[in-house]
């Protein structure tokens, strides 16, 4: 086989020495594959690890938490990969692939998740692998046409002041297993993750279901989508 670092555009491999660990986030196979086979082929890369949907990135990251995160915005329910990876793993520096300029909606929702870099649809691989290096090395990273986007929305919510949501009076701890509750964790897997014994995320959970009045947590998830991302309005 040939040298996997072959086919960057011109890229210096030698100038892309990374030293982290990776974890690629991506539905298409080949795709997956690929890159984690192109990245893992570039000095310093120490691990590169893959996931395919919701269950297997928890399960990933589980066991430990990458320095770096990539994640393919074509991959379906890519809105909750990206809540998943933020909030179960909010130490990685999470990169979105294939980004579009056009779609304002989408840029400001990775914003708002955490984002430190976009890789838009229309840059390299080299591109990419310069922008993995940047923000391992603590930079946040766009264009200046995503840069444009976000100072457009943060003017627009300056002038345009809206009525605060209406907040469930829930406490932190409570606030933290709906959020769990959404990812489709057990109470056993929340217990682990908030490092408290089962019994209590179970008194936990019963609360948050009765203040949310409903039965079942599906329930208690879907009352949480709907508050944190509410319909538009026409």
């Amino acid at each position: 086989m040939g040298d996997a670092r072959v086919g960057t555009n011109g890229c210096d491999p030698d100038n892309l020495t990374l030293g982290v660990s990776l974890l690629i986030v991506d539905d298409s196979t080949l795709y997956r594959e690929g890159l984690a086979t192109i990245i893992a082929g570039q000095p310093g890369v120490t691990r590169v690890l893959t996931a395919h949907d919701l269950g297997s990135l928890n399960t990933i990251l589980e066991r430990g938490v990458p320095d770096v995160i990539l994640l393919n915005l074509a991959s379906i329910g890519n809105r909750r990969l990206l809540s998943a990876a933020c909030e179960t793993s909010p130490t990685s520096r999470l990169i979105v692939l294939g980004a579009s300029e056009d779609d304002e909606d989408e840029i400001v929702a990775c914003a708002e998740a955490g984002v430190a870099g976009y890789h838009l649809r229309s840059e390299s691989l080299c591109k990419l692998l310069q922008l993995i290096r940047s923000v391992a090395a603590g930079e946040t990273l766009c264009s200046p046409r995503i840069s444009a986007i976000l100072l457009h929305r943060l003017s627009d919510l300056a002038s345009h002041r809206r009525p605060a949501k209406k907040v469930l009076a829930l406490t932190v701890r409570e606030g933290q297993i709906l959020r769990l509750l959404d990812l489709g964790l057990s109470n056993r897997q929340i217990a682990e993750r908030l490092n408290i014994e089962v019994h209590t995320v179970k008194n936990h959970v019963h609360s948050v279901l009765a203040k949310l009045g409903v039965r079942r947590r599906g329930d208690a998830a879907s009352v949480f989508r709907t508050l944190a991302n509410p319909p538009s309005r026409g």
